[in-house]
């Protein structure tokens, strides 16, 4: 052949095939197309790429592009390429003298990205070269976030189960005492109803039986014409109207206030007013058992209270201290005042309670029933009867008392008090 020397001669026979297996070089990385440089800012390179056998990258540097070179010059458009990387690509891949690769958006995790290469002659190098790549996961994907997120919901839905059992606790608790308060005003509905129907079978029957026995008796005694007896009689029948009576404003009250019938009205009243007029009332009581009732009220002393009740109070109180004072006995009613309350008290020097009838006493349910020191009967409504006015007062009862040495009955009225001039 022609060359610009002369001839060139050409001997095949003297034509060699290139056997070297050629070395082969990751040359470049680039991250989002930018060639990443050993010892920049931020740069996952801390030596060049040729020397690195494992690379480190935050999982927004996943797309990555990997230049790759064969050793041997003799006739580089020759040279062939092929790559694999380990964890996502299925096998070899051969893409002929292209020297370059690009994966984009790579997952968190490990991989091995190989490179193998051959020279004009298509020897192989078989072992190629490889780097390892890990890719981190985001914060929201390691294990400490992951952990924690476990934890949490784990936290949440046991404070959830809890809540709904404190809460179904809670509610049964809510449930007993419920049942339980119902089952004690059914309990005192039905206290309230046997104690109605034992007064009207036998406290109103026997009053109404001696003076229908008495009136007779009397009838008999006018046509004998003895005037002793006569007034006797008389004075018995009388006794017991008056018993029967009181017997039935008490339990008329008493009716009201279960059906809610009693309205409460508070008015400005003197308390000394309506101590007399339940003193003229009982004053025949009083002179029959030659009991002596004293007053220690301030005849200036306005409290505001619900007229009706305080004299259902005052009455009951009274005649309980008659009731139970021996003849010749002392009855006193005293009353001390400040500026936000009222305390009353019916003091007497009669027989006296003990504890345990103490304990029985405002009670519906006790059926307590005691005689008087002259055999009056009763029935134990009144001082339920006080109990239920003076609460209804927003106030309190209570009673101070020992056998043999009489008793003091006291209640407290909260109420706006004023002593005038």
């Amino acid at each position: 052949m022609g060359g610009t020397k002369g001839f060139n001669i050409v001997c095949p026979e003297k034509i060699t095939e290139n056997k070297i297996i050629p070395d082969i070089l990751i040359t470049d990385l680039k991250i989002f197309n930018k060639t990443v440089n050993p010892g920049a800012p931020k740069s996952p390179l801390s030596q060049n790429i040729t020397e690195t056998k494992s690379l480190t990258l935050r999982y927004s540097l996943s797309v990555l592009t990997f230049s790759f070179s064969v050793m041997d010059y003799s006739a580089p458009e020759k040279n062939q390429y092929a790559y694999w990387m380990e964890n996502f690509d299925n096998g070899w891949i051969f893409q002929g003298n292209k020297s370059e690769v690009t994966y984009t958006n790579l997952s968190p995790g490990k991989y091995v990205f190989h490179v193998k290469g051959s020279n004009n002659d298509g020897v192989w190098n078989e072992a190629g070269t490889s780097i390892s790549i890990t890719i981190l996961p985001p914060w929201w994907f390691t294990w400490w976030f992951i952990l924690i997120m476990i934890f949490t919901i784990i936290s949440i839905l046991s404070f959830i189960y809890f809540s709904r059992i404190n809460r179904f606790k809670k509610q049964k608790v809510l449930l007993e005492k419920l049942v339980a308060m119902k089952t004690v005003e059914l309990n005192e509905l039905n206290a309230s109803k046997d104690k109605f129907f034992s007064i009207i079978a036998h406290d109103l029957k026997n009053p109404f039986s001696n003076i229908i026995g008495l009136s007779a008796a009397l009838k008999e005694e006018i046509r004998s014409g003895d005037p002793d007896m006569n007034e006797e009689f008389a004075d018995l029948i009388n006794t017991s109207a008056v018993r029967t009576l009181k017997l039935l404003e008490n339990l008329l009250e008493w009716a009201k206030s279960q059906t809610g019938n009693l309205l409460y009205h508070p008015v400005s009243i003197k308390l000394n007013e309506i101590y007399n007029e339940e003193f003229e009332l009982l004053s025949e009581m009083a002179i029959a058992k030659n009991i002596q009732l004293l007053s220690s009220i301030p005849a200036n002393l306005e409290i505001k209270a619900d007229r009706n009740m305080i004299r259902t109070v005052l009455r009951n109180l009274i005649s309980n201290a008659l009731k139970f004072t021996h003849k010749g006995g002392q009855i006193e009613i005293n009353a001390v005042a400040d500026e936000k309350q009222v305390e009353i008290s019916v003091s007497d020097n009669g027989i006296g309670m003990t504890k345990s009838t103490i304990d029985k006493l405002f009670k519906i349910d006790a059926n307590l029933s005691t005689n008087g020191t002259e055999d009056e009967k009763g029935t134990g409504l009144g001082l339920f009867l006080c109990k239920e006015f003076i609460d209804k007062h927003g106030g309190k009862i209570w009673v101070e008392s020992e056998a043999g040495r009489g008793s003091i009955f006291k209640f407290i009225l909260p109420l706006e008090i004023s002593i005038s001039e």
